[in-house]
């Protein structure tokens, strides 16, 4: 059964008071990213002991380790640049540190997956698939050899940024050890409609659910889902038909009134809402 989850720094990036918050809204699955002031990646074995004592008396899961993997230039640095939210900016030798540490974490946390993305978006993304093919599949490989997997996010600001886009890789890398991080929000911003072709594009590799809706296509901010372009109902009730069983992962980027604590608290409700129009237990 699919179950709510939420990356913890779209509630606080003061992990008590995140897991405070989650402990209320009943979910007990969290991604980390941003934890405590900085990203999830730079803090060291003792600080990651602490964190998963903290996890493991609140009786929490992790799903997922949000690494910044692949958030870097391609090239020559002219390509577009998104959000890091709140990991250095490092170049692309430097990221396979990255993964290296991101694996570490993982074991260290008992989380099944490190996040990973396709470099900055260039002008022509077709024009570098065969590169970016051969570092995932490197990676993709590593990360087997961790005993964990590898989930490839569609990200509007990056090279693969759309169920067809990341098909094309998915096709060429069979490792079941690399999986998709959906995420109809990010396929919106890319100004593409994240609609049932997008979804059969990937639907055998999905292996993890980012819950966030666009405005507009394209979209330019995020809202609440059942609001924006995203037609989440229909999302859930294709994923609950395909089988899948993992988390649905707040990734709200949005606030209310300025607070992102209560945007996430928000649209937890608006999906728990939409996943009983689809007939999804949750």
């Amino acid at each position: 059964m699919a179950r709510l989850a939420v990356i913890t720094d779209e509630i606080s990036d003061d992990l008590t008071h995140a897991l405070a918050v989650c402990s209320e809204l009943g979910i007990r699955t969290v991604e980390l990213r941003v934890v405590n002031g900085k990203s999830i990646v730079d803090h060291n074995d003792e600080s990651l002991r602490e964190i998963k004592i903290q996890l493991d008396e609140g009786g929490f899961d992790i799903c997922n380790i949000a690494s910044p993997f692949l958030k870097t230039h391609l090239g020559d640095g002219s390509d577009t640049i998104g959000n890091t939210h709140g990991a250095k900016e490092l170049t692309r030798e430097q990221h396979q540190d990255v993964l290296k540490r991101s694996l570490e974490i993982a074991h260290l946390l008992d989380a099944p997956m490190v996040r990973a993305f396709s470099f900055w978006r260039v002008r022509d993304p077709e024009a570098v698939r065969e590169e970016i093919l051969e570092t995932l599949a490197h990676a993709t490989e590593i990360t087997a050899d961790a005993g964990k997997l590898l989930g490839l996010e569609n990200e509007h600001a990056c090279n693969i940024g759309s169920g067809t886009e990341a098909a094309w890789y998915l096709e060429r890398i069979t490792d079941p050890a690399l999986e998709l991080i959906w995420d109809p929000g990010n396929i919106s911003a890319l100004g593409v409609v994240p609609d049932k072709a997008q979804y059969n594009a990937v639907a055998d590799r999905i292996g993890h659910v980012h819950v966030k809706d666009g405005n507009a296509i394209p979209a330019d901010h995020f809202v609440v889902p059942g609001e924006g372009v995203c037609d989440w109902e229909s999302q859930l009730r294709w994923l609950h038909e395909g089988g899948y069983d993992g988390p649905l992962s707040l990734e709200t980027h949005f606030a209310l009134d300025g607070s992102i604590e209560a945007g996430t608290r928000v649209i937890a409700a608006a999906l728990q809402r939409l996943a009983a129009n689809a007939d999804m237990p949750l």
